[in-house]
C-alpha cells in the first residue's frame, strides 16, 4: 500500500478526472489525500474523499464577482507564494509516497522542484486550449509565476509549460482534441479522458417512451464564475417549437424565474453518462468534461464557449474536427443556435466525424495506465 496526495483547486472540470484517478488508487488498496481549498469541502465529502487544507493559500481564497476572480486564483492559487510553505508542511504532516499536482498550480510545483518525494502533473484539459505558450493567459500569469519561482530560489520559465518539464505528466485527453498536439513536450503523456466513477443507475426520460424526437441535451455545467443563464434562455428560445426532446442539466447557473418551453425539462445533478446514449447532440459551454463525454458517446456538439480558459479553443477545435459547430457564446441569437442545431443533426458528417473521435477516446489508455504509472512512481 502507498500513500498519494493529490493537491486540487476549486476549478470545476479539474477536479473530476483528480477524483478518478484517486478512485482507482483506493480500489488497489492504496491510500489517498487530497489537499486543497475550504470551498471545496463539500465536493469531497460528497465523495467520501479526505481533504486537508493549504492553510496558506486557503487563507487567501475569496469567492468576488467575476472580474475580481482572476487576481483571486493567481493569489491564492496559480502563483501562490504560501505554496511555498504549504507545500513543505503537507509533505511532513502527510507522507506522501508520490504527489499528483494540478497543472496549473504552478507555487506548489516551484516547492516540490526541491522536494524528494516523487511528483506527476495532472494536466486536466488539452494544454494548446487551456494555455497556449505566448497566448493571452500566459501573458497575464508568468511574471506571477516566476515572481514565486525566484522566492523558492528556481530558473524563470520562459513559457507556462516549461513548468511541467521536471515531471513526468500526464493529460487526461486525447491528442486529436489537442490544437497544439504536435509540439506538446517529450515528457507528456495523453491518456484519454478520466471521469470520476458514479453509482450506477438509470436515468428516467420525462417523455413517453415512444416519444422519438431527437433528444437535444443542453449542458452548461461549468464553474460558478461565468453566468450561464443566458446561454439557456437563448437555447430554450432557440429550440422551442421545433420537433425535439429538449433535456437541460443547468450546473451551478440560476435558472429561478427563467421561463420554461414545453418540449424542454430540467435535471440538475444528472450524470452525463446516463443521458448521452439517447442524445443525438449536445449544445454546451464547451468545457473539457462535457466536450469529451460527449464526443466518447458520439454525440455531436453545438459550442456556446465563454471566452476565457480552454472553452473557445476546444470548441474551435470541435468544429475543426468536423464533431459539431462552434458559435461566439456572447452574442449567437436563438436563430443562429436553432440553425446550428438544425444543420449538425442534417449533415451526416458531424455524426460520422463525432464516431470516429469516440473510436479514438474508447481506444485511450485511460485511468488504468494513469494508475499503473502513479503506483510505478510511487514505489
Amino acid at each position: 500500500m502507498a500513500r498519494f496526495a493529490f493537491l486540487t483547486w476549486d476549478g470545476a472540470g479539474n477536479q473530476p478526472p483528480a477524483v478518478g484517478m484517486a478512485q482507482a488508487l483506493i480500489e488497489r488498496g492504496h491510500r489517498v489525500v487530497f489537499a486543497g481549498y475550504g470551498s471545496q469541502q463539500a465536493y469531497f465529502a460528497a465523495r467520501d474523499l479526505r481533504l486537508v487544507l493549504l492553510r496558506g493559500a486557503a487563507g487567501r481564497w475569496q469567492q468576488l464577482s467575476l472580474p475580481e476572480m482572476f487576481g483571486v486564483k493567481v493569489r491564492a492559487t496559480w502563483a501562490a507564494a504560501e505554496h511555498l510553505l504549504d507545500v513543505p508542511s503537507l509533505l511532513s504532516e502527510e507522507r506522501p509516497d508520490a504527489v499528483v499536482v494540478d497543472c496549473m498550480m504552478f507555487g506548489a510545483l516551484a516547492a516540490l522542484e526541491s522536494a524528494d518525494v516523487p511528483t506527476m502533473v495532472l494536466v486536466h484539459s488539452a494544454p494548446g486550449a487551456l494555455f497556449p505558450p505566448g497566448g493571452a493567459f500566459e501573458a497575464r500569469l508568468l511574471d506571477a509565476v516566476n515572481g514565486v519561482r525566484d522566492a523558492a530560489g528556481r530558473p524563470p520559465l520562459e513559457s507556462l509549460w516549461d513548468a511541467w518539464r521536471p515531471f513526468p505528466t500526464i493529460c487526461t485527453t486525447v491528442r486529436e482534441l489537442d490544437p497544439l498536439g504536435a509540439s506538446i513536450p517529450p515528457s507528456f503523456d495523453y491518456v484519454g479522458p478520466i471521469a470520476e466513477r458514479e453509482t450506477k443507475s438509470a436515468w428516467h426520460s420525462p417523455w413517453d417512451a415512444d416519444d422519438r424526437r431527437p433528444l437535444v441535451l443542453v449542458s452548461f455545467s461549468t464553474g460558478p464564475y461565468w453566468d450561464q443563464r443566458s446561454r439557456i434562455e437563448r437555447t430554450l428560445l432557440a429550440l422551442a417549437n421545433r420537433p425535439y426532446r429538449v433535456l437541460v442539466t443547468p450546473g451551478k447557473a440560476d435558472v429561478s424565474g427563467m421561463a420554461t418551453v414545453a418540449n424542454a425539462s430540467f435535471s440538475v445533478g444528472l450524470s452525463h453518462s446516463l443521458v448521452l446514449p439517447f442524445a443525438a447532440i449536445t449544445v454546451t459551454h464547451a468545457g473539457h468534461g462535457t466536450v469529451a463525454a460527449s464526443l466518447l458517446h458520439g454525440v455531436p456538439l453545438v459550442c456556446l464557449p465563454n471566452q476565457a480558459g480552454d472553452q473557445p479553443a476546444l470548441g474551435a477545435q470541435v468544429q475543426a474536427l468536423g464533431a459539431g459547430l462552434s458559435l461566439d457564446g456572447e452574442t449567437a441569437t436563438p436563430y443562429a443556435i436553432a440553425h446550428a442545431v438544425e444543420l449538425v443533426l442534417s449533415r451526416p458528417s458531424h455524426v460520422a466525424s463525432a464516431r470516429a473521435l469516440a473510436s479514438v477516446i474508447a481506444k485511450a489508455p485511460g485511468v488504468a495506465a494513469a494508475v499503473d504509472r502513479l503506483e510505478s512512481l510511487g514505489r
